[in-house]
């Protein structure tokens, strides 16, 4: 059945405040219809096959906007958020590998489905899951997280996160730290005599593995949900990783998406190896491009990087929130956007967050580069904020031509907002009420490729209560609600120690 949406606000920055009074928007199946001033001539927009009447939404006091994304996250988090403190990437890291323990295939399920209730209910139409596991990839666990997504009606991509050589370990045991034999480190290769050709072996089958899952999924629930290919970091994969990842995303239309350069850590073990950046090497083998979607890029910092970024037209995600609680840094956002970079956002997983709340990832990535600038006018502004999560997000889940403007063909993902909202009173700029004031509170209905999937508040879709009343009863068995044993104890502090070693040496200019 059409949608039609009347005498709604549509956010336009063209008009005064940012919004385009008394509209409507016609939706026909999953795209766009027909959108202008009210009433709309629905008679003539919609295809002449089309013989139902609309469904009709009141969109008076209404703030249509285009559906927000986040280009990054991890759901299986959800278990631990608010769980850590105090604590930069690479010790958080060490400290998640020795307690998450080994997921189910249900608590996949379970995690992926409490981040698209979370997101759907406060604006967010659509993610990108940089899936992670704590033990050897298994399908069922790639599709109990698909069918989560599906379930919930969310526009879904989901990258398994796999590595084949870890380079921090190199960089360990040259400083003579053993972080070989922690449960982070066994996981990575471990002390094994022929762990080079086993990671080998094990990175062609699960790369088979995954070829399989994505002939399955890419492009199911009438193209709502996608798969990506998802290489864990620059510093924890080799060069042939980088490019048979690429190549398999491609052969089947989709996108690869790699933590980038998170902390100075990473660039230190990055160059160490190398003798060059991540983005140079990218760069030299061929594995940079408009395909390639880079979260965090936090230590992207010289001219010659931010060029090479621009001229492939990869995409950096830029996590705020997760940066200020890991300590990790800054990007550099406005130099990219001067570059023409496009720049999407991310949550990130919710113990680095420790939220799924796309609206607290906008106000800090428009207020936190405030302090990097002297010049007022550098300054994020809500506009390029907003777009980040809305442009930036489309050209994250390669829909760039497809999503992330309310204009007729374009897919109908629309988030409106109660303009009586607490929040959003008085309206005095569309674009600084979102970036600066809206917190999810005024979050009214949420269309997802043509389908109401929150109406007046509420899902549609999954029985939050029962999902979210299993989510915590589950979560009790789980190694990190214990004490912390002395094993990761020791693998933490040895940790630590590598880190303030590493640390030392980036601040001499090593």
């Amino acid at each position: 059945m059409p949608i039609l949406i009347e005498h709604c606000a549509i956010l336009n920055p063209n008009a005064p405040r940012a919004m385009a009074l008394d509209q409507s928007i016609l939706i026909e199946g999953k795209h766009i219809a027909g959108i202008g001033s009210a009433p709309l001539d629905t008679q003539h927009s919609l295809p002449t096959t089309q013989h139902s009447a609309p469904e009709v939404i009141d969109g008076r006091n209404l703030l249509a906007i285009p559906g927000l994304i986040s280009a990054h996250t991890h759901s299986p988090e959800n278990y631990m958020r608010g769980a850590t403190e105090r604590m930069p990437l690479e010790p958080w890291l060490v400290w998640l590998y020795g307690t998450c323990g080994e997921y189910t295939a249900r608590d996949h399920y379970l995690c992926a489905a409490m981040s698209a209730i979370e997101m759907l209910l406060s604006g967010c139409a659509g993610s990108l899951d940089h899936l992670w596991h704590g033990g050897p990839w298994q399908r069922d666990y790639l599709d109990a997280t698909m069918q989560a997504y599906r379930d919930s009606g969310i526009r879904a991509t989901v990258a398994p996160l796999y590595d084949d050589h870890d380079y921090v370990l190199d960089a360990a045991d040259a400083l003579g730290v053993d972080l070989r034999g922690s449960t982070y480190g066994l996981a990575h290769g471990g002390y094994r005599p022929d762990r080079e050709a086993y990671r080998a072996g094990v990175l062609r089958d699960m790369l088979d593995l995954f070829d399989d899952w994505m002939t399955d999924w890419h492009g199911e629930a009438d193209g709502r949900l996608q798969t990506f290919l998802g290489p864990a970091a620059g510093q924890l994969v080799s060069d042939e990783c980088l490019q048979m990842s690429l190549d398999l995303a491609r052969k089947h239309g989709a996108g690869m998406h790699m933590h980038c350069v998170e902390t100075r850590l990473q660039d230190y073990c990055i160059r160490r190896a190398f003798g060059k950046t991540i983005i140079q090497r990218m760069a030299d083998l061929g594995v940079l491009g408009p395909d390639v979607t880079l979260p965090h890029s936090v230590w992207i910092r010289n001219d010659a990087d931010l060029d090479r970024l621009a001229e492939a037209g990869a995409i950096p995600v830029h996590n705020p929130a997760a940066n200020l609680k890991l300590g990790s840094g800054l990007m550099a956002m406005r130099e990219m956007l001067d570059r023409g970079v496009t720049v999407a956002l991310g949550v990130d997983g919710a113990c680095s967050n420790d939220n799924q709340d796309i609206f607290d990832t906008i106000r800090l990535a428009a207020l936190i580069h405030n302090l990097k600038h002297h010049e007022a006018a550098t300054w994020i502004s809500a506009r390029e904020a907003v777009e980040a999560a809305t442009l930036g997000g489309a050209a994250a889940l390669l829909m760039r031509d497809r999503l992330g403007r309310l204009e007729a063909g374009q897919l109908a993902d629309i988030t409106l907002l109660d303009l009586n909202s607490p929040v959003l009173s008085p309206m005095n700029d569309a674009y600084g009420a979102l970036a600066y004031c809206e917190t999810g509170r005024s979050v009214k209905h949420v269309i997802v490729n043509g389908a109401v999937v929150v109406r007046d508040g509420q899902l549609t879709t999954l029985d939050a209560q029962a999902i979210a009343q299993e989510f915590r009863e589950r979560v009790a068995r789980l190694p990190f609600r214990q004490p912390l044993d002395a094993r990761t104890q020791r693998d933490v502090d040895d940790c630590w120690r590598f880190w303030r070693l590493v640390m030392a040496r980036v601040e001499r200019g090593e």
